[in-house]
């Protein structure tokens, strides 16, 4: 990992493997040069050993000394105060401020959910492509073990996401206006930039999982979102076109931002 100056010791970042804004975070210390640990959790697992390790039952999870940080907004807000540069936010009294915190707020509380759920749904069809989200990830137990418990674990990951046909038709229905929204961000010079905010990692880093699943990529690909997942190392991972059914997909329809 890499370094910086801070004073406190090494943070450690609890994770998922394959989860966005864990790569979001990670993306964060990347930049900042913060060297951190991560832990590799398996799926649920967080419900469990969370509060007691970082205090959530979500991830990302985060230990810094003695402090405890739970969700990419409050873990990427801790890390700017920590290491000030590069600033993934503009200044306080920049115009821009409270429009990047408010895209960022709505990357995490509106847009992360969408690929959460339609993966959970494409895993119910496919519950052996789950494992390849994990890449060369160090798991706590052989993947041999946990092959087995592959429909389980997406049964129940689906319970916990409220996903189902239905959610996943609707997901798909909005994701249209959804991506147009971002596309004029970008148009308007919120987002995209050489550098990221929080919000790129916020919201790139859902435009970059959602690329991975093979049905979507003709509705992302040759839109200005998609240009947000560069921030990004390649995705590992992918849902193979054709597992989710053609009647649910939404045509394309070309940008209108400029």
């Amino acid at each position: 990992m890499l370094r910086c100056t801070m004073s406190t010791s090494e943070p450690k970042l609890y994770a998922l493997p394959g989860s966005h804004p864990c790569a979001a975070v990670e993306e964060a210390l990347r930049l900042k040069s913060i060297a951190y640990k991560q832990v590799a959790l398996l799926p649920l697992v967080q419900i469990l050993v969370g509060p007691l390790l970082y205090g959530g039952t979500t991830v990302p999870g985060m230990r810094i000394d003695g402090e405890r940080l739970v969700g990419s907004r409050a873990i990427m807000r801790r890390l700017e105060t920590l290491v000030p540069e590069p600033a993934l936010l503009p200044a306080p009294d920049d115009p821009a401020y409270a429009r990047v915190l408010e895209a960022e707020r709505w990357g995490d509380e509106v847009f992360q959910s969408v690929p959460r759920r339609l993966l959970d749904v494409a895993f119910l069809r496919t519950p052996a492509a789950m494992e390849s989200y994990a890449g060369d990830t160090k798991l706590p137990l052989p993947r041999a073990l946990l092959r087995p418990a592959l429909p389980l674990t997406a049964k129940l990951m689906a319970l916990r996401n409220k996903a189902n046909d239905d959610s996943a038709r609707a997901d798909l229905a909005a994701l249209p206006s959804q991506l147009e929204q971002i596309d004029t961000w970008i148009a308007e010079g919120l987002l995209g930039g050489e550098s990221p905010n929080v919000a790129d990692l916020q919201i790139g880093s859902t435009v970059r999982l959602l690329l991975s699943i093979g049905d979507l990529r003709p509705l992302i690909a040759e839109r200005p979102a998609a240009r947000l997942a560069r921030y990004f190392p390649p995705m590992v991972g992918a849902i193979e076109a054709g597992v989710l059914p053609a009647a649910w997909m939404p045509s394309p329809v070309p940008s209108r931002a400029t």
